[in-house]
């Protein structure tokens, strides 16, 4: 799993949690027409993850897709029921298995 800055471990509760307040900011970036979204994601995940710059970009990056599933799910859902619904759907999506993987 990614490290964060000093070569801690990023336990997988944490990474979750970081990745659907990654994906909430970018849907909020969007609705308010954000000129550059993923910058100010990534600023956002710093400073209040306690992320180093170049870490915090490390994240987003590997996380690019998920963050931007999440983000989608934020827009499709009316309440937070809907959320949970379509974050559920997604992991289900994600746990499927891949044709021509075995």
């Amino acid at each position: 799993m990614l490290g964060d800055h000093a070569n801690r471990r990023t336990e997988p509760r944490v990474f979750g949690e970081r990745t659907l307040k990654a994906g909430r900011m970018l849907y909020m970036c969007h609705e308010n027409g954000t000129e550059d979204p993923w910058n100010t994601v990534a600023m956002a995940v710093c400073a209040f993850e306690g992320l180093h710059t170049k870490d915090g970009w490390e994240y987003l990056l590997m996380n690019r897709r998920d963050i931007e599933d999440i983000a989608g799910a934020y827009e499709k859902a009316d309440t937070p029921e809907e959320f949970t619904r379509e974050i559920l759907r997604l992991k289900e999506r994600d746990l499927a298995p891949r044709s021509g993987n075995g």
